[in-house]
């Protein structure tokens, strides 16, 4: 049974603890302070199994394959998070999510993931079997959400399923589920993106935030002239509901890992993944909120067709990628692409390869929420 009672922990009525609002204050004032207010004591999940934070964007796959050591920035993170937002971090280990995945109710699992056929537009490359895998994490995280009444998890798919292979599933229809009963999700255990989900789900009463890497757009065969001032954000799991309240199309599809992950007990097991079709022509806003730095990247855009300007789009790398025009491409460290640079576009060690995008000209409330909390705004490169 799906419920929104731990969104609604976070967007729901406000009880005021003391004066949120003066006299004179903007509705992105006021907002932001009620957010600011909710913030306090929420719970936000990492599943993984290592000490780092923020590992791929601090230091690439390094961080989380190279036997990285815990350092200072891992250390200070949490207290840092409670001290500037007053949010929680739980780190939850495989063990417990695999002990919640042997409780799962196989008709549960079975009905989650017959929804997802029939809502589905198209089922290619893989089978429900996958489905079914997908469905029973799915689940898992779910049960544990509701355990630790936390607001939002992240999961660590880079090891506990892809290279570790502990976990036989990965979360993009997990990031579509939880994202349609307002609880933020995404993967690699990027909590930095997950705080900015939190945030941004907040202040919107409900748009789930869509995370994926930078990616260098001279990367993908464009079918005329090369667009200009553009950013290409691409993961393989999305939300279907960018507005808060609606549904978008998508697929069910092959895994950009599909090629090469294999299960050990399963040879025929293949990855599974989405494909959404984005609503165009719309303002985003484009942000990153840096704990450990404490500060707030916030730039705003148009998305734009990535099926008309680039060919075979969908089957390029990351399976879900949304194509941004930047509104004002002089202050934004994102541009210019480099067509020597790889696929992958990086600021290691600071904003790190991932960004959020939420749909809507939120630009006004991310800055007021950054004001009262201490964040500096980067307005520049």
């Amino acid at each position: 049974m799906r419920t929104r009672f731990f969104y609604l922990m976070l967007i729901g009525s406000i009880v005021s603890v003391g004066p949120l609002a003066a006299r004179g204050d903007s509705p992105e004032k006021v907002k932001a302070r009620q957010v600011v207010e909710k913030l306090r004591n929420a719970k936000l999940l990492s599943i993984q199994d290592y000490d780092k934070i923020n590992a791929i964007d601090q230091e690439g796959m390094a961080g989380v394959w190279g036997n990285s050591p815990v350092n200072e920035y891992d250390r200070a993170y949490r207290n840092r998070l409670k001290e500037y937002l007053g949010i929680d971090l739980i780190l939850i280990r495989s063990p417990e999510l695999l002990e919640e995945v042997k409780k799962v109710d196989p008709k549960a699992q079975e009905a989650l993931a017959d929804l997802w056929i029939r809502e589905a537009t198209e089922m290619t490359k893989v089978t429900r079997k996958d489905v079914l895998r997908s469905a029973k994490l799915c689940l898992a995280i779910r049960a544990l959400v509701k355990k630790y009444k936390a607001v939002a998890v992240t999961y660590d798919s880079a090891t506990l399923t892809l290279s570790e292979k502990k976990v036989d599933a990965w979360t993009p229809l997990t990031i579509l589920e939880l994202a349609k009963e307002g609880i933020p999700a995404c993967c690699q255990s990027h909590v930095d993106c997950l705080v900015t989900q939190t945030i941004g789900c907040g202040l919107t009463d409900g748009r789930p935030g869509y995370v994926g890497d930078v990616l260098n757009d001279w990367a993908f065969p464009a079918t005329g002239e090369r667009p200009k001032d553009v950013i290409v954000v691409g993961h393989c799991g999305a939300p279907i509901n960018p507005h808060g309240n609606d549904r978008i199309p998508y697929l069910i599809r092959d895994h950009i890992h599909s090629g090469t992950w294999k299960w050990p007990t399963d040879p025929d097991a293949i990855a599974e993944a989405t494909t959404v079709t984005w609503p165009t022509h719309e303002p985003v806003t484009v942000a990153k909120f840096d704990v450990g730095r404490r500060k707030a990247s916030i730039y705003t855009g148009t998305v734009l067709d990535g099926n008309a300007l680039y060919r075979d789009f969908p089957n390029c790398i990351c399976r879900n990628k949304m194509v941004v025009r930047i509104d004002d491409p002089r202050q934004c460290y994102l541009l210019p692409s480099d067509p020597k640079e790889g696929s992958f576009r990086n600021w290691w060690g600071s904003w790190g390869c991932h960004q959020v995008v939420f749909y809507g000209d939120l630009r006004a409330l991310f800055k007021e929420f950054a004001a009262i909390t201490g964040f500096q705004v980067v307005e520049g490169k």
